[in-house]
This record gives structure tokens, sequence and C-alpha cells, in this order.
């Protein structure tokens, strides 16, 4: 029978024998952070319109698989993007809010790159929704649940 480690598995075995080999949390995850943070969208919204959710710190590493959106009806349809400033849709692309309140998590939609490559912001960064279809839009709410590491 085989085991396998991972790399930080491997790290905190090694620490068993020298401590000055143990990992540090903040190159393996960091403290996870929590925020909620809401908006009120017009019934004018359009393609291409961009929701600023948060501005993150660097070093924020998002875990997309927890990142979730409350919202009330929105209209027919109402498909977002989800990324930064230099990617869109580093974290998800497809996700279909529309035609009644509800609840999405971001693997309802397309995942991103960030699913299978943790990415780690070099600088200060928005996360943001880009709306990428708006039919027969009508005023809503979002809320946000984001979770990150930090450190």
């Amino acid at each position: 029978m085989a085991t396998f480690s991972t790399d930080y598995a491997t790290a905190q075995a090694s620490a068993l024998t020298d401590q000055s080999k143990a990992p540090s949390l903040g190159a393996y995850g960091g403290d996870v952070k929590y925020l909620e943070a809401t908006v009120s969208v017009p019934g004018t919204f359009a393609v291409n319109d961009v929701i600023r959710i948060a501005r993150l710190p660097a070093g924020a590493r998002v875990i997309p698989s927890l990142i979730s959106v409350d919202y009330t009806d929105p209209g027919d349809a109402c498909t977002l993007k989800i990324g930064d400033s230099t990617d869109d849709d580093r974290y998800a692309s497809g996700l279909a809010l529309g035609n009644a309140a509800g609840r999405k998590e971001l693997t309802e939609g397309t995942e991103g790159v960030a699913f299978t490559t943790p990415f780690k912001t070099t600088t200060a960064d928005w996360l943001q929704a880009v709306i990428t279809t708006a039919t027969s839009a009508a005023a809503h709410t979002q809320t946000w649940h984001i979770f990150y590491t930090h450190g």
C-alpha cells in the first residue's frame, strides 16, 4: 500500500525532526477572511457593466469554491463573469442569475482558472463581476459572500 503526501504534509513531516523546516502557514494559505458585500443594481444595467465587489489586499488568495451570491429577481437573465482588473473571468464565467430570487455559487457557472491554479494578488486589486447578459433587466440586490486567505 502506497502513501502519497502533499507538499505541505512533506514539510510537516520534515519538521518532526528539524523544526527549522516547519512550513509557514502564510505560504500555504494564511488566515481565512470573510466579507459580505451588498450592491443595489439599477434596472438599467447592461452588458459590460462592472460591479466592484471588494478591493482585496496584496497577498490575498480568493477561495472561489466558497464564493456565493444571494440576489433578488434581476429580470429574465443576468449572467456574470467574476474576476479582477487583469483577468475578468479568473474565478468564474457564465454565472446565470435570472427570473427569480436565489443563491448561486461560482461552481454553478464555468469555473475559472483559479479553481485549479490558486492565484495570490501581488498588489491590491478589485474583485469584480462583469455583466455578460442582461435581458429584461430589473432593479435588484446582490449580496456577495467572499472567502479569501491573507497572510
